[in-house]
Formats: structure tokens, C-alpha cells, sequence
């Protein structure tokens, strides 16, 4: 892992274990890599001012994308919902894209904190636990669609150059096998993570197709991506797991 993923990993653990929310978004926007691909220098404000700025411009772009497609948002539209001059926003961002990426990048552990909810120990079965996790990214992205559109939108901003999408990707696969490898006799062989990287990539691919037909992940779709990540598993894991005692 490179020193990139490294010092990411460290501020997405920062980020959950923070009560303050305000403070999380300081925590990865101003010490994390990201801030490094935002801005050539690290973000010039620290102040209270400068963060509660900073939020500003964040949450201006979230609430416009309520109700625009992502594609349409100006930096000039953002800066007048926040009510920020936007000479003053060239120090936080320096364009349109950049916002977003940051909302995608605080979306993304905010998704990752909510799954580590889920627990095996409610399942006999990883067919369960799984089925469990998928249900569950669906009801975040029912509850803020605004997260669905970041991510499965035609008209996002592409993000797929950019490291931190690969890295949270393996953050999710790596939770799934520590949950799995925690409460079953989880098989030790070499890829398992690969193959568990392409269960993911199945989900998504499949919430894709749904969300750009529907503009949202449809009970259809979610039972589609239940029923293939589930028996693309299957070629590889048994159809029960042994327990490990407690």
C-alpha cells in the first residue's frame, strides 16, 4: 500500500472516530492527500472562519444538488447559496469538480461508518450478513439521494482517476472479509479479497443500471444485486460457512 492509501486510511479512522461533524470534515480536508489533489498548497484557512467557510461551500453544492443535475452546478451557483464571495472560494477549491470530489470523498466514509453497523453475529448464513449490507447501502442512498447521485449519476463529474475511489472500494471489500472472517470459517485462499472486490463491482454495476433508468436503486434492482453478487460468491465460498465459537 502506498503512502497515499496510508495516510487516507489514517484520516478516514480519524474521521469516524470524531463526535463533531464539523471537525471530521476538517480532519480529511485539510490532513488528508485529498486536500493535496483540491488545492497545489494546503488549504490556507484553519480558522474557525475558514472552516465554517468551508462547510459552507460544501453544503451549498449538496443542497443545489437536491434538485440539479451535478453537471449543471456552477462554482458561481455554489458560492451564492453559501453566500461566499467566490474570490474567497478560489482558497478552498479551486473549481466546480473539486467540490464534489470532496462531497463524494466525506460521502464515502460516511457510507463506510454506517456499514460497519452491521453485524454477522445477527446471521447463520453469509448470504445473510451480505444480503444485510446491500439492503442497508440501499436505505443510506434513500435516505440522502444526493450520496446515489455522487456516485451513478451520467452527468458526475468522472472521478475514476483518482486514487481515493480504488482505495475506498478495498475499505469496503476489506470490512466485508474482517466481518466475515470474525464470525465464519471464512476459506484462506490467496484472492479472496479479489473475489470479494468483484462481488462489490457486481452491486455496483447493477445500482448503476438502476439508478440512471430510475433515479433511484428500485426493489427490482436491489433483489438483482442480492441474487448475483450472492451466486458469483458461490463458486468460491460454501453454501454455509462453519461458525468460529465465542
Amino acid at each position: 500500500m502506498n503512502t497515499i492509501f496510508i495516510k487516507i486510511g489514517h484520516n478516514i479512522k480519524r474521521f469516524i472516530m470524531s463526535e463533531n461533524k464539523d471537525d471530521k470534515i476538517e480532519d480529511v480536508l485539510v490532513d488528508s492527500e485529498l486536500a493535496k489533489k483540491l488545492v497545489p498548497n494546503k488549504f490556507k484557512f484553519t480558522s474557525q472562519q475558514g472552516r465554517a467557510r468551508r462547510q459552507k461551500l460544501l453544503m451549498g453544492a449538496k443542497k443545489l444538488s437536491e434538485t440539479q443535475s451535478i453537471n449543471d452546478i456552477t462554482l458561481a451557483a455554489v458560492c451564492e447559496e453559501a453566500g461566499i464571495p467566490r474570490a474567497s472560494a478560489y482558497h478552498f477549491f479551486p473549481n466546480i469538480e473539486a467540490i464534489f470530489l470532496a462531497l463524494r470523498f466525506l460521502n464515502a466514509i460516511d457510507i463506510l461508518d454506517v456499514l460497519r453497523t452491521v453485524e454477522t453475529v445477527k446471521y447463520d448464513r453469509w448470504q445473510g450478513y451480505l444480503t444485510a449490507l446491500i439492503d442497508r447501502c440501499v436505505q443510506i442512498f434513500d435516505e440522502d439521494q444526493t450520496k446515489a447521485k455522487l456516485i451513478y449519476d451520467t452527468n458526475t463529474p468522472d472521478f475514476e482517476g483518482d486514487s481515493f475511489g480504488e482505495h475506498m472500494d478495498h475499505q469496503v471489500v476489506r470490512l466485508v472479509y474482517d466481518r466475515l472472517a470474525e464470525r465464519y470459517e471464512v476459506p484462506k485462499f490467496e484472492d479472496i479479497q479479489d473475489v470479494l472486490l468483484i462481488a462489490f463491482s457486481i452491486v455496483n454495476a447493477i445500482f448503476t443500471v438502476s439508478y440512471r433508468r430510475h433515479e433511484r436503486i428500485t426493489d427490482k434492482y436491489l433483489q438483482e444485486a442480492n441474487t448475483a453478487s450472492i451466486a458469483y460468491l458461490r463458486c468460491y465460498l460454501p453454501e454455509k460457512l462453519p461458525r468460529k465459537n465465542r
